[in-house]
């Protein structure tokens, strides 16, 4: 008999979290919003506003609320950068080294 794979409905409750400083972000990973975070990227690919892009997907990942809080914090361009690799690897279930290594100036 083969093997048997089953979705366990813990895995489609629990929803992953970034910490930036003291606040705890959960992170929307549904199927949906990745998906429109792939469009959007891709969109944009050939566009002149990279920093748009970044918003973006910050805005669908943590909200708009959560996502106007960093953009308020106003860190320096690499910590925004791992910000969004993070964001992205944790609505994805990647190592954030792996998407960090499809952007440019990523580590193979």
């Amino acid at each position: 008999m083969g093997k048997i794979y089953t979705l366990d409905q813990k895995l489609l409750v629990e929803t992953p979290e970034i910490r930036i400083g003291d606040k705890i972000y959960p992170v929307d990973n549904r199927q949906k919003t990745v998906a429109k975070m792939q469009q959007d990227i891709q969109n944009r690919e050939n566009t002149d506003d990279p920093m748009g892009g970044i918003a973006a997907v910050l805005s669908l990942a943590l909200g708009a609320d959560a996502a106007q809080a960093t953009d308020e914090m106003d860190m320096p361009y690499p910590a925004y950068q791992q910000l969004f690799e993070l964001v992205v690897a944790a609505m994805t279930d990647e190592d954030p080294e792996d998407v960090a290594a499809r952007f440019p100036g990523g580590k193979p």
